[in-house]
């Protein structure tokens, strides 16, 4: 049987049969091509099941979530393959899981997710100190000063050191460690992650000096195109502390147990709710809204951790039905 005759009889989902009919020539009407469609897809299948896999990963099996997906800011094309590897997930090589959410190894929550680091990261590098500010302002009700006007915040460059050595260096000093110490030690847990959320065990020092071998411009489709560097091994240890809680306070290994011990802090979930009701009123807490906030807080214990509980609290709250007028 010949692929159009297949594509035709089985009506492959994200496959136009309809259009198979070929000009002289051989070429199809159009710039869409079915038959390349096809073996685009089966390409795909192919590269799974000859590993013993039993179920393809659907995302790069059809033409709307194919091969060229999604566009860099540069103009080339980020492939399915790479925007898996983030996650840890080898495209060629991901036995698509039946129950779901799956778990990912080196994954715990949002913390971990790639989106949170990557909108927390600069443009070639992790900053460890705008996550651990995050944390610090956004889940343990914490504060940090603004940067000094006097302060010239910049790293300094050294291509033969990790990021957070560099960082050490400069932010450790004791006029700057008394606010750094809030932000810094929280942030070094996620080194354990690059700039764009992908998990590692050693720092690429990316720079000419350090270049071990040049990779191609263009491969296949699976073929990580990333140049090899020299490496520095990451050091993702830090410290918790702030939660109010004790046996949660102290030294962290990484990422995964910092996440671990915010979950079980009560700061931390009253921090989020707070959060909650300034998104849902439109405006700061006040006193009188503690009733509120504490009903909210116990909504989401007794619910087993609904987040569907804590907004149908607030919203039947009397903060939310009643507006105090304004006094004249």
């Amino acid at each position: 049987m010949k692929h159009k005759d297949f594509i035709a009889e089985v009506k492959m989902r994200g496959i136009n049969a309809d259009r198979l009919k070929p000009e002289e020539g051989g070429n199809f009407k159009g710039r869409y091509n079915p038959i390349g469609t096809f073996k685009t897809a089966m390409t795909s299948f192919t590269a799974r099941f000859d590993k013993g896999q039993t179920a393809a990963a659907p995302f790069v099996s059809f033409p709307a979530h194919g091969l060229y997906n999604a566009s860099t800011r540069t103009g080339l094309q980020l492939r399915s393959p790479q925007v898996a590897s983030f996650f840890n997930i080898k495209l060629d090589n991901w036995n698509y899981p039946s129950v779901q959410p799956a778990k990912v190894v080196h994954r715990k929550g949002m913390l971990t997710h790639p989106a949170w680091l990557i909108a927390h990261a600069g443009n070639t590098e992790t900053d460890p100190v705008k996550r651990g500010k995050w944390i610090r302002e956004k889940l343990l009700a914490g504060y940090v000063p603004d940067i000094p006007i006097t302060v010239d915040a910049v790293i300094p460059e050294d291509h033969h050191k990790t990021l957070r050595t560099r960082l050490v260096n400069v932010t450790e000093k004791q006029e700057c460690w008394k606010c750094h110490e809030k932000m810094n030690p929280l942030g070094y847990t996620f080194e354990m992650y690059d700039d764009f959320g992908r998990f590692r065990t050693e720092e690429s020092l990316e720079h000419p000096d350090n270049l071990i071998k040049k990779s191609p411009d263009k491969g296949g489709v699976y073929a990580d195109l990333r140049d090899i560097y020299k490496t520095q091994p990451v050091n993702a240890k830090g410290y918790l502390d702030g939660t109010g809680d004790k046996n949660l306070d102290g030294e962290v290994e990484n990422a995964i147990d910092l996440a671990e011990r915010l979950a079980k802090s009560t700061r931390v979930r009253q921090s989020i709710i707070r959060y909650a009701f300034r998104y849902f009123m439109g405006r700061n807490e006040f006193l009188s809204d503690s009733k509120t906030l504490i009903d909210a807080d116990q909504a989401y214990l007794e619910s087993g951790g609904s987040f569907d509980a804590v907004i149908v609290s607030l919203l039947t709250s009397d903060s939310f039905v009643y507006r105090k007028q304004p006094s004249e």
